[in-house]
């Protein structure tokens, strides 16, 4: 159990505990560097010591007064992220001097932001994907788990935030419409009232009135012809094909 959910997280003073409980669900495996990346530092900057990973906190001169304290949270940053990490991943980061020198090989190494065809794969599913027997819960999901991928690899350093901000509208305007587009026929009714209203409500806002939609046909048919767990998830399977046959050929 991750300490998110056990409520058992290491201390602040480096104890033990500290090198014992695991600080996220999702060690680093090597596939999984986006989801590692960002519960790590949700983590870490919740206890304050994200500077240890940006660089911020600089190591002071060793006759310093301060440098033991700065090696000792150092040293603790380095082991949450350590064993966060697969046995066999964490071993290659055990002689590293520090915690951004680890933060920033990781990354290096198992940080797909410049996979072209890994890219080009995620917006091909995209592209395909329908709701088909998936519940609209699941499909909006499904279409959320993408997109997450997508924006790792959309990264960029813009010169104005104004213009930073006027790029997500648009995205989330393009996203809104991709949900409702694949949305199944019986869903038409509510599909045409939000793209009835001026402006289009958040992409939040259309999920929860077409799950709402649903809920109501659901009462209305008495339980019956409720959409199954998907079974034609072939476009989902599409992109698991894919990262096997990566790792195969790793």
């Amino acid at each position: 159990m991750s300490d998110a959910t056990s409520g058992q997280v290491p201390t602040s003073h480096g104890g033990p505990e500290s090198l014992v409980q695991p600080i996220t669900g999702h060690r680093l495996n090597g596939q999984n560097y986006p989801q590692w990346s960002q519960s790590v530092m949700m983590f870490i900057s919740g206890k304050g010591k994200d500077e240890y990973l940006t660089g911020a906190a600089a190591p002071p001169p060793m006759g310093d007064p301060k440098f033991k304290s700065w090696r000792a949270e150092n040293n603790m940053v380095m082991s949450w992220l350590i064993n966060s990490m697969d046995t066999e991943i964490g071993q290659n980061f055990l002689f590293y001097g520090s915690a951004k020198e680890i933060w920033d090989a990781a990354k290096e190494i198992y940080s797909d932001n410049e996979n072209t065809a890994e890219f080009f794969e995620i917006k091909c599913v995209l592209h395909d994907i329908r709701q088909g027997d998936l519940t609209v819960t699941q499909y909006y999901n499904t279409l959320s788990q993408y997109w997450q991928q997508l924006d790792i690899f959309e990264e960029s350093d813009w010169e104005c935030p104004g213009d930073h901000l006027k790029y997500r509208k648009i995205m989330e305007k393009e996203r809104i419409v991709k949900f409702l587009v694949g949305l199944n026929k019986n869903l038409d009714e509510v599909r045409g009232r939000i793209f009835g209203t001026k402006p289009l409500p958040s992409l939040w806002e259309a999920f929860s009135k077409v799950r709402r939609e649903e809920s109501r046909k659901k009462v209305m048919m008495g339980g019956q012809g409720a959409p199954t767990i998907p079974e034609s998830s072939a476009l989902m399977s599409r992109r698991t094909t894919f990262t096997n046959d990566k790792q195969r050929k790793g």
